[in-house]
């Protein structure tokens, strides 16, 4: 079977983070200079004649600040996908919490595009466990497929899934597509995008992903649209380590997005859903592993 790459945006703006004092609180965003149109466009341009198609997972929050940029993204041929609503991390929500959070950004999104958005990406990869009972929450709601899982600690574990699986869960299936894999000075990290990968020599991240793509296996891409953005905010309160996470390596992201535009031709996360089912490897919701699905 043949694979594609697949490329992802999680449309958030730059004062989106998880947890932070200053800035995770919805209460302070009506004050805050809004930047996120200035970095889906410079994504979309690159985008356009490239003969590739990305999904762009949006929060709710945005899409009712902007219903305009959503539609844009749609008009433009890319799917639109989920991030929640105010990018608050899965593990700080109820399951009750969860579920309302979830139907509000589903809800503002399909309004917006006209059809079903049905793929899901956690803030911050915070659903971290492939037996998080959440993910029975995303099938009741409606989604078949999710981007939140990585090996990588302390977003993830050890024991995720590495390629597209399905996970069984008590309210029935979804299938996972987890993000392009690598290491760090030694420890387990994703190359799909952030921080690691900023820093990370381009031809190792390359070579990572011709390595997945001979293995049949399709090597899964981020971005966010602040990494696109000349005039970024500076963001007086962030510690060393957060500085260093949201600002190291910014600037390589627009040239490296061009040159990989130049030559792969990347597909939405759905299509993964169209050829996996012969070859995933499903996992039950407790996090067992089964036999290969025929």
């Amino acid at each position: 079977m043949t694979v594609s790459p697949i490329l992802t945006v999680d449309v958030e703006d730059w004062f989106h983070v998880c947890g932070h004092p200053l800035y995770s609180d919805p209460a302070t965003w009506a004050g805050r200079e809004k930047r996120v149109h200035a970095g889906v466009e410079r994504m979309l341009a690159l985008l356009d004649g490239s003969g590739s198609t990305a999904t762009f997972f949006v929060l709710g929050w945005i899409a009712r600040q902007s219903p305009s940029l959503v539609r844009r993204i749609a008009d433009a041929g890319h799917e639109i996908g989920c991030h929640g609503d105010v990018h608050r991390r899965i593990s700080e929500m109820t399951l009750p919490e969860f579920r309302q959070d979830l139907r509000k950004s589903q809800d503002t999104l399909q309004e917006i595009v006209g059809r079903p958005v049905t793929s899901f990406r956690a803030p911050e990869w915070s659903l971290k466990s492939a037996s998080n009972p959440a993910f029975a929450v995303l099938v009741e709601e409606g989604f078949a497929l999710d981007s939140s899982l990585t090996t990588a600690p302390p977003v993830g574990e050890p024991s995720n899934p590495t390629r597209p699986v399905t996970l069984e869960t008590g309210s029935g299936p979804i299938l996972e597509v987890p993000p392009l894999m690598g290491t760090f000075f030694g420890f387990r990290a994703m190359w799909g995008g952030g921080v690691c990968a900023r820093l990370t020599r381009e031809s190792r991240v390359s070579a990572a992903i011709d390595r997945s793509l001979a293995a049949g296996v399709p090597p899964v891409l981020y971005s966010h649209p602040w990494e696109f953005d000349v005039a970024h905010p500076a963001m007086p309160g962030l510690s060393p380590v957060q500085r260093l996470v949201h600002f190291a390596g910014r600037t390589r992201t627009e040239g490296r997005w061009r040159r990989l535009l130049a030559r792969y031709r990347f597909q939405p996360i759905s299509s993964v859903r169209m050829g996996a089912k012969e070859k995933e490897e499903k996992i039950s919701a407790n996090g067992k592993r089964g036999g290969v699905a025929a």
